[in-house]
């Protein structure tokens, strides 16, 4: 299968409705998504109650896809943003169980920005200040545990015994492991950057 092609085509989307959708006038608790292949083509949102937005695909400044990556791949957290000049930043989000919808949608809106030629625009990773925070937050948290195996240590009595070593290696280990993953965060999972193809922005879709 080419980056092209897709096994399924979906005409409409589910959605989960989020506060900065209700901001911009979506009402209910889901939030229909149309992508309409024409001349020029457009993403329009529909609340479940009331509110209709249609954006043309041409007025997108940013579309960038992200994942929170939690610690088993089922608690990751999906979304994606988009901004238009003028507009408030919207934000997509997959309902409980239509992650794969999800998926099917950011893909077709990327190939619908490749066919106006403004796929440059379409993004992924997290932004600049969650990427800071996670990084802080890691550094923050290997201080700790090496401060605290330090200060047991210091106040154990007596000569060093086996026990001690396998502790202060399980703890310097897990200290060291956030500290690499805390420059790590700032390589290819972390700020955004524009995709180089469909099979990469892949990479931050369930």
């Amino acid at each position: 299968m080419t980056e092209e092609e897709e096994l399924t085509r979906i005409d409409r989307y589910q959605l989960r409705n989020c506060w900065a959708l209700r901001r911009a006038g979506l009402k209910g608790w889901r939030v229909t998504a149309e992508i309409t292949d024409a001349a020029a083509p457009a993403l329009t949102l529909t609340g479940s109650r009331r509110g209709r937005i249609e954006i043309p695909l041409v007025d997108i400044r940013r579309l960038r896809a992200s994942v929170d990556q939690g610690k088993y791949r089922a608690l990751d957290s999906y979304r994606c943003l988009i901004w238009r000049d003028g507009e408030r930043k919207l934000v997509l989000q997959p309902t409980s169980f239509g992650k794969l919808i999800y998926r099917a949608l950011i893909l077709e809106l990327a190939r619908g920005m490749k066919k106006i030629g403004r796929f440059d625009r379409v993004e992924r990773g997290l932004q600049y200040w969650e990427t800071a925070f996670y990084s802080v937050f890691m550094v923050a948290g290997a201080a700790l545990i090496a401060y605290a195996a330090y200060d047991t240590t210091k106040m154990k009595m007596g000569p060093v015994e086996t026990i001690d070593i396998v502790f202060a290696a399980i703890t310097g280990g897990f200290s060291l492991f956030l500290l690499v993953a805390s420059v790590a965060i700032w390589g290819d999972i972390g700020p955004p950057r524009p995709v180089r193809n469909l099979a990469d922005l892949r990479g931050v879709l369930p």
